[in-house]
């Protein structure tokens, strides 16, 4: 943990007491699937880990594509791991692993002469509760927004789930296919049809009690129809295309699924920033459709690293962006920190939700997620008290929201 002053010390211990929704998942759709298999060596280093340990030299075959590193591929090699993990340990994708491990496992690192007994004792905790024992018991926890394509379904509806729109699945035949089963559909021939298709599968997906729909940031600033059914013939043939070749195709559909997300009153979350080739989920592309459909609440995730300030500029000037930290908290802790701390001055206290782990399995993470976003948020709003600026029952009161009263706000959480 992090050295806290004495301000932040005691937001820290307050925080310890609230309540939280966890904003961003990936958590497999029932506690049976979730359970079900084995938890493999590779997955401890999925979501993020992996990524660092493609970047530090470990060859995995992904054509230059971060975000394609198979975590499969990892095994138990402690040989083949090692000089990896030790060049990644230390950053911010790997302390939630180690904060998690020394928690439920009682292990400071993994090492030659444990991880076997690791992986065997998480396994040996993967049984029927471990989300309820994890991230009800122990992060008390009270919602959690899943994003997935199907609606996840476990016990007293703790998880609700967030979909993916339409503009993430049409850019490939297996995507569409998947539309065209769950919508009872044979198949589309052209732009208009599709468009008819997603608007089916955002009706049933609400009906089945999704509470958002995803997308993401799009550097095509106005759609163009001709484009994007262009685009879409390349992928009815089967051609196996990268997210740059179907740009329009996104554009197109998006802007559609936010129209009918506002006519489902849901609103809608924008994937910014971070992965492989930034440029392509720049946070300033959001703008046009903010802009553009004031009727709809936009979900504007992870700060919009690297382009954080650019963030937080859009959510003050537009009243239905809002900010979500899910994510964020490590994959650039000190970035975050600071930039919340010019947030402060900026953005109404309303428009911040202070956390979203983002992960699958291996969900001891998630614990470990939310412990480096309490003490993130505690040295935040902790600097806040140091300066003169707010007093500790403010900060307590802002955290509060935050964390668990903005959320239930926005997503409508009875």
């Amino acid at each position: 943990m992090k050295k806290l002053t004495k301000s932040a010390e005691i937001l820290f211990d307050y925080a310890r007491s609230i309540p939280v929704i966890d904003t961003h998942e990936h958590i497999p759709a029932t506690e049976n699937d979730y359970i079900s298999t084995p938890i493999s060596f590779g997955e401890l280093f999925i979501p993020y880990i992996v990524n660092d340990l493609y970047s530090s030299g470990m060859d995995f075959d992904t054509k230059g594509n971060m975000r394609a590193v198979p975590f499969y591929l990892i095994k138990d090699d402690w040989d083949a791991l090692e000089p990896y993990w030790n060049n990644v340990k230390h950053g911010s994708y790997a302390r939630p692993l180690l904060i998690a491990l020394k928690k439920y496992y009682d292990v400071d690192d993994l090492t030659r002469d444990n991880y076997k007994d690791v992986l065997t004792r998480i396994n040996e905790n993967n049984k029927p509760g471990i989300i309820k024992r994890v991230m009800q018991d122990d992060c008390n926890i009270v919602k959690s927004i899943n994003c997935r394509n199907e609606v996840s379904k476990y016990e007293n509806g703790f998880v609700l789930s967030n979909i993916s729109s339409p503009s993430l699945v049409c850019n490939s035949k297996a995507g569409i296919d998947i539309m065209l089963e769950y919508c009872g559909r044979d198949k589309i021939k052209n732009i208009d049809e599709l468009i008819e298709l997603g608007n089916v599968w955002m009706e049933k997906k609400a009906a089945e009690g999704a509470i958002e729909f995803k997308g993401r940031a799009n550097p095509v600033g106005k759609p163009d129809k001709d484009k994007a059914e262009a685009e879409l013939q390349r992928v009815l043939n089967g051609e196996n295309l990268i997210e740059w070749d179907t740009q329009n195709l996104t554009a197109y559909i998006f802007e559609d699924n936010i129209h009918k997300a506002a006519e489902l009153d849901r609103p809608v979350a924008v994937h910014t920033g971070v992965w492989h080739d930034f440029r392509n989920l720049d946070v300033v592309d959001t703008l046009n459709i903010i802009e553009r459909n004031p009727q709809t609440r936009f979900d504007i995730y992870h700060l919009g690293i690297p382009n954080t300030r650019t963030a937080v500029q859009i959510i003050k000037n537009f009243p239905n962006a809002y900010m979500n930290l899910c994510w964020a908290h490590i994959v650039a802790p000190e970035m975050l920190i600071q930039t919340m701390k010019e947030a402060i001055d900026m953005v109404p206290m309303n428009k911040i939700f202070a956390f979203g782990a983002d992960y699958v399995r291996v969900i001891e993470k998630v614990y470990g997620h939310l412990q480096i976003a309490k003490e993130n948020v505690s040295i935040i709003l902790g600097d806040r008290v140091d300066q003169g600026q707010m007093d500790i029952d403010t900060a307590e009161e802002i955290m509060l929201k935050w964390f668990y009263k903005n959320p239930v706000e926005f997503y409508r959480i009875s």
